[in-house]
């Protein structure tokens, strides 16, 4: 009997052992899922592809207001709009992260034929793409070039802002531009806005010493007071009451701005249409085995704005929130042992190691490529020319 119970303890112990060395990569011959919501996923589906849109990092504020204490730029290690310290270890770190997750399928040195990465044409994203890349590819013993300096140079592509119809929600589309406006001057909500809180922007515009008219300046000023907030500069006493208010008029005067740019399927096909169909186009060539170069990981080094639309035109920006620095937004396209392909989508907030699969309207967690081209047909736009000019 003693001899039975110490081979049961011993067999526990050794199972324990395994779970407990066992990576995320590791497969025991049993179902394993990388997300904590029971999808499971059997031993022979595999990860064959993916899209990561991330956030810039930590950043200092874009601008200030007339009145603000630490409206000199001096203030601002780096000066305005730029990414902080804290901004390049976040991305860092998320670089990291991917490596984790993705590395099965990337390899552990660089090619261009296995990620591609791209940036919007500012300095914050472009830097958190190469604080990225720098944790997604620390080189190995053959790609080191200098022994005192563990990094190695990866390309990052971008282009101009107003030509970027893909990612940037600055680019040059006066359809957009168009039913934008019509919206604003239409909407209700809106209206009722500026008509409830009128002396709420009056105060604004009085204490900035700025015009306060609108949602997007009041936004604005929302991340004006959060940025020195985190970066422990003293607000004045009523721009920390205003910041602090329990009601959370400003924070949610900004969430509701977040949504406008998508906020119908019209701005939604006109603003965020273009990525979501290139990404589309991109599983579609994986599938069919016409994606040349054949890579497996595409990144877009972006903004809240952009994980924003993303989420909002696929239904499920729910509850409404602004996304966190170095957040990322995954795509992820697997193929199972009948060769059917699905795709889940994982949203990943702060440092989880573990995320969830959303669960997309009409389709579920796990949803087939021809499925998502009929859910979101009405936001997959034509060419740019016959869409925006």
């Amino acid at each position: 009997m003693c001899s039975i119970q110490l081979k049961t303890v011993l067999f526990i112990c050794l199972i324990f052992k395994i779970f407990a060395t066992c990576d995320n990569e590791c497969n025991l011959g049993l179902f394993r899922t990388q997300n904590n919501d029971k999808v499971l996923k059997s031993k022979e589906d595999a990860l064959i592809f993916a899209h990561v849109i991330h956030r810039h990092g930590d950043r200092n504020i874009l601008f200030s207001y007339k009145n603000d204490p630490w409206k000199d730029e001096s203030n601002w290690v780096g000066g305005f709009e730029e990414l902080t310290r804290e901004g390049k270890r976040q991305t860092f770190e998320l670089g990291q992260y991917l490596r984790r997750r993705y590395g099965k399928i990337i390899g552990d040195q660089y090619s261009p034929n296995k990620v591609y990465v791209r940036s919007t044409d500012v300095d914050r994203t472009l830097m958190s793409a190469q604080a990225n890349l720098a944790g997604l590819f620390p080189p190995t013993a053959n790609e080191t070039w200098n022994e005192y300096i563990p990094w190695q140079p990866i390309p990052v592509h971008t282009m101009p802002i107003l030509l970027d119809h893909v990612l940037s929600h600055d680019s040059k589309c006066p359809k957009y531009d168009e039913a934008l406006q019509k919206f604003l001057k239409e909407s209700t909500e809106i209206q009722q806005i500026y008509t409830k809180y009128a002396d709420k922007f009056e105060y604004w515009s009085r204490m900035t010493g700025e015009n306060i008219t609108t949602i997007f300046d009041a936004y604005e000023l929302y991340g004006i007071f959060y940025i020195e907030t985190m970066q422990n500069k003293t607000l004045p006493d009523w721009a920390k009451k205003e910041y602090n208010d329990p009601n959370g008029l400003l924070y949610n005067i900004g969430k509701l701005k977040l949504m406008i740019s998508t906020y119908t399927k019209e701005l939604a096909r006109l603003r965020i249409g273009f990525l979501i169909k290139e990404m589309f186009e991109h599983f579609t060539q994986k599938i069919n085995n016409t994606m040349k170069p054949d890579r497996s990981l595409w990144i877009y080094s972006a903004h809240d704005l952009t994980i924003v639309n993303v989420l909002n035109a696929l239904g499920v920006f729910d509850p409404v929130h602004i996304p966190p620095y170095a957040s990322s937004l995954h795509l992820e396209l697997y193929r199972n042992s009948a060769n059917e392909h699905y795709i889940q989508i994982f949203y990943r907030k702060d440092n989880d190691e573990v995320i969830s699969a959303m669960n997309l309207p009409k389709c579920g967690k796990k949803c087939s490529l021809e499925q998502l081209y009929k859910l979101y047909s009405e936001i997959i736009p034509g060419d740019y020319d016959s869409e925006c000019l």
